[in-house]
């Protein structure tokens, strides 16, 4: 397609597409998670799967390690670690997937060094301690996938000085003011125009360390300065991952985008003063459920 037709089919479709990326990314029980399409995005993100790439060859592609990969989708990251490894683990939960990962795996002749589980992360019991466990069941926050409960059923599979990919999330926030369609409490960015006007500091809400972490329901409270004197009627939410020390993702179209929600109320901001922000919301939910108030 013409590059400039291309662009101008977007600006013509700029305010259609603010919620598109969210219907993308909204789990739906008929094929057990994401939308076909989102399959797609993913596997056409490059800087998503690059830092990915990047930190296999950080651990030498894990060439000879035992792995465990939750949430294996369609082989997106799986493909570019199975050829090296002795022993894989790989746990999806959507059925439908069975036959495409089988012949995958059989084309490529990694059949005799894969266990393929279908079902629930949580519930999986390996016959076996992993040098790593890999999974990137991640939105915003944790507020949407299982993210944190996975991985604290997994790392109990993990050898004494086995890894996990990513190992640590830290979620930052900012207060704004965004105009929202009835019927939205919150919508990923996915153009730049649908940023909202930021009005005070950014700062870190919370720390998920993937290692640790036990607690799903968060409760912090968190100190803002305003920048800016308006009314805050949103917060600007950005989650920052660490895949390993050095190597980091934080955030495309395609996984854990900035994302706007709406306060539970708006209040009125002086330049200059700092205001408290409370939050509470539980991790693997519905970002619908999150409550954050000044």
């Amino acid at each position: 397609m013409n590059q400039e037709k291309l662009y101008n089919d977007i600006i013509d479709n700029f305010q259609k597409l603010k919620y598109a990326l969210l219907d993308a990314q909204t789990f739906s029980q008929e094929h057990y998670g994401f939308p076909p399409i989102y399959y797609k995005i993913m596997e056409t993100d490059e800087v998503r799967v690059n830092a990915y790439k990047r930190t296999f060859a950080h651990f030498n592609n894990l060439k000879g390690k035992v792995v465990c990969e939750a949430g294996v989708g369609t082989l997106a990251l799986t493909k570019h670690f199975l050829p090296y490894v002795k022993k894989a683990y790989l746990i999806e939960n959507n059925p439908d997937l069975t036959d495409f990962i089988k012949a995958e795996l059989k084309k490529n002749g990694w059949e005799d060094k894969v266990e393929l589980i279908i079902g629930d992360a949580m519930k999986v019991k390996l016959p076996e301690k992993v040098d790593f466990v890999i999974g990137e069941l991640m939105s915003i926050y944790c507020a949407n996938e299982y993210q944190v409960q996975i991985f604290k059923h997994l790392r109990k599979f993990l050898k004494p000085d086995g890894k996990l990919i990513p190992e640590k999330i830290i979620n930052t926030v900012q207060l704004g003011n965004a105009l929202f369609e009835e019927g939205h409490t919150h919508y990923p960015i996915l153009f730049t125009r649908h940023w909202p006007e930021l009005l005070s500091s950014q700062e870190v809400l919370n720390t998920i360390d993937l290692y640790k972490a036990s607690r799903f329901n968060i409760k912090k409270t968190t100190t803002l300065k305003a920048h800016l004197s308006g009314t805050a009627n949103c917060i600007y939410m950005n989650s920052l991952v660490q895949l390993t020390e050095g190597i980091n993702f934080t955030g495309t179209d395609s996984l854990m985008p900035p994302t706007v929600k709406l306060l539970e109320k708006p209040v009125d901001l002086k330049m200059g003063t700092r205001v408290k922000l409370h939050s509470n919301f539980t991790y693997g939910t519905n970002l619908d459920m999150a409550k954050f108030y000044l």
